[in-house]
């Protein structure tokens, strides 16, 4: 098709929504189409619907058949014109995205017969409906490449000024044979920068406790999301609080809830995840941060053979790092003394063992020392409400005497 009679079936387009009296459709689909030149679908293409991938509040994605490629397209479930424009909202976020990213979403097309979004579709599913298979097991090693990607791609979201605001498993699908995790479902995600958002938006247990709580909040909101998402992976447990409704939400903001704490754990994960959920969305670290830890660990990390899912579900003594130190049977086996490069080998995984282990020593330390300048800083907070109260009663007596 010729950039002439492209022209003509948008303003076609363009015109029919300003007569249906459709503002807002045309306002979007100028920006996708004109403003960002989005590829798109003419209304005159047949589209091979193949089957339903899943179904929302306001869309349905159906996995298509596309000029021979699979793609996923999301379009309204009801046809309404709320439900339209919150799919070509989502669309527009999408676009927002300058670069492209290996781990987050891509808009391919836009499908003009039902103003939808074509999407990339991953093969393997959601990570949720993955951690619920009680068939697939995974190890340490998934674990720690999963978290890394999903801080890789929120950090580079944020370095974009957006935030996803609605980070949880059922939103993160898996491809390339379970390796690559992918961030999808655009449609709560907002700019940053502009102020900071009060707005109730998210999934409750993934839900950052400054959002449930209408406080403002911004980016620090994701790294919470990103630390109950870490520990459901870590765990297999998806019910973080159990089976209670939304009553936990309360006790989260309030009383300052957090998952339970995991049995034989390494401490350079529980004190991540601990900085990550923390209450005051200042001290959590930035996701950037994060992935650089994570990349850290996986770099000197041996590929381990053995899962560990269902034993850390149960509590069981782990057989992978240990707290503090490694189990000498996992070392590897002693080098061929005549073989100088079985040695060296021998001497560099020896190095690499060392290195985690001292760097989860450092990270423990900074947690312990973190949390002692918390209590000192309660008792200097109880000390001067003490002295000021003191005060005021010197002050009534004073009054009382002169009276």
């Amino acid at each position: 098709m010729d950039t002439f009679e492209s022209d003509r079936i948008i303003a076609e387009l363009l015109e029919k929504a300003e007569k249906d009296r459709d503002f807002p459709l045309k306002e979007k689909l100028k920006i996708l189409l004109v403003d960002r030149k989005i590829p798109y679908i003419p209304v005159t293409t047949k589209i091979e619907s193949l089957c339903t991938l899943g179904t929302g509040v306001f869309g349905v994605v159906e996995l298509i058949n596309y000029q021979k490629k699979l793609y996923a397209h999301k379009r309204a479930r009801q046809k309404t014109r709320e439900q339209r424009n919150s799919i070509l909202d989502e669309g527009i976020k999408l676009s927002d995205i300058n670069q492209r990213h290996p781990n987050i979403q891509r808009l391919n097309f836009i499908n003009l017969h039902t103003n939808g979004i074509v999407i990339d579709y991953c093969s393997n599913g959601s990570l949720d409906a993955f951690v619920r298979g009680t068939n697939l097991d995974y190890t340490l090693v998934n674990v720690l490449h999963w978290g890394y990607q999903l801080a890789d791609a929120l950090s580079f979201l944020h370095s974009n000024n957006i935030i996803h605001r609605d980070v949880k498993m059922q939103n993160i699908l898996l491809k390339d044979n379970y390796q690559t995790l992918v961030l999808t479902d655009y449609g709560t995600a907002t700019q940053l920068g502009k102020s900071w958002m009060t707005d109730n938006v998210g999934t409750p247990i993934t839900m950052a406790p400054e959002v449930f709580a209408y406080n403002q909040y911004a980016e620090q909101c994701d790294t919470y999301s990103w630390s109950i998402v870490f520990w459901q992976l870590i765990t297999k447990q998806l019910l973080p609080y159990g089976n209670n409704g939304k009553g936990f939400l309360i006790s989260v903001v309030r009383d300052k809830l957090r998952p339970d704490r995991i049995n034989h754990c390494p401490e350079l994960f529980l004190a991540l995840m601990y900085r990550a959920w923390h209450s005051d969305p200042n001290e959590r670290p930035k996701l950037s941060f994060i992935k650089k830890v994570l990349r850290l660990i996986l770099n000197e990390l041996p590929e381990p053979k053995q899962t560990y899912t269902d034993e850390m579900a149960d509590g069981i003594q782990y057989r992978w790092l240990n707290t503090y130190k490694l189990s000498k049977k996992y070392l590897p086996h002693k080098p061929r003394p005549d073989d100088q490069k079985s040695i060296n080998l021998y001497e560099e995984h020896l190095a690499a063992m060392e290195r985690i282990i001292k760097m989860q020593q450092d990270l423990s330390e900074l947690q312990k020392r973190k949390e002692k300048i918390d209590e000192y800083e309660e008792i200097l907070n109880a000390n001067q409400q003490l002295q000021e109260s003191i005060n005021e009663l010197r002050s009534k007596i004073v009054d009382a005497k002169g009276k």
